[in-house]
């Protein structure tokens, strides 16, 4: 059973990476039609910069979990070769207490965005329920992942994966 979630919750985590990745590339796409629109054609894109800034605070957001399982994270090392599992434990739940906070806040955020249908106030005038809510959704599924990596630490199961020498697959 814990293997079928933790699967599940693994490939919507690489699912959010690949998406993440994806909003990156959207950002230096954009940028460059920028350079080109300014250069060759006299006009800018207004859009470019705004909706840039919207996609990096995302990509950080959705890929996080993503990068806690496949232990990108930084770590401090030399604490963590005193007691490794004793870390493991007490990092684990240190960053679910901080992930858990942060979550919570930034649902509110999106909720009291969602409630009172505040825009960016630019030209665009982009409603901000939209970039606050990709922010706290990456949140909590770092929330949820950090959650995973606390059980299968008390079950001695691997917490991190490496996606690049295998398939994600139900075990």
């Amino acid at each position: 059973m814990l293997r079928k979630i933790s699967h599940a919750i693994d490939t919507f985590s690489m699912l959010l990476g690949y998406l993440a990745g994806a909003l990156l590339f959207s950002i230096a796409i954009m940028q460059i039609a920028e350079i080109i629109a300014r250069n060759f054609l006299g006009t800018s894109l207004p859009f470019v910069w705004e909706v840039g800034a919207y996609f990096h605070i995302c990509a950080i957001f959705l890929a996080a979990s993503f990068t806690l399982r496949t232990g990108g994270h930084i770590r401090v090392t030399l604490i963590q070769q005193l007691s490794p599992r004793a870390f493991e434990i007490l990092s684990t739940i240190v960053g679910l207490a901080i992930s858990g906070y942060l979550s919570l806040a930034l649902v509110r955020f999106a909720m009291n965005f969602a409630a009172t249908g505040r825009t960016s106030g630019t030209v665009n005038d982009i409603p901000l329920v939209y970039p606050a809510s990709a922010v706290a959704f990456g949140a909590c599924l770092l929330t949820l992942q950090l959650v995973l990596r606390l059980v299968q630490t008390l079950c001695r199961q691997p917490e991190e994966i490496d996606w690049s020498h295998q398939s994600v697959s139900a075990e």
